[in-house]
């Protein structure tokens, strides 16, 4: 599987989208200029993006989930 160059991940209302490669960046920066500098949409207007995104030629692909807990997150920054 190739590397994505964004993932994008569903929080209920909006879905928020992350650079991963360079190439990724430039898709970011284009997609934040049309959400007021956010890089996340509505949910429902998700797929339009992610379809626009791969008909440009980037590669999306939904984010993995992280198996830190925010516990331990704040626990490495604590060291």
């Amino acid at each position: 599987m190739k590397t994505p160059d964004i993932t994008y991940k569903d929080h209920g209302l909006f879905t928020a989208f992350y650079a991963e490669t360079k190439e990724g960046e430039n898709a970011w920066r284009e997609l934040a200029s049309v959400t007021d500098g956010t890089g996340m949409v509505l949910t429902i207007q998700a797929k339009q993006f992610i379809a626009s995104l791969r008909s440009a030629g980037y590669v999306v692909h939904k984010a993995k989930e992280s198996k830190q807990s925010l516990d331990d997150i704040f626990a490495e920054l604590n060291e």
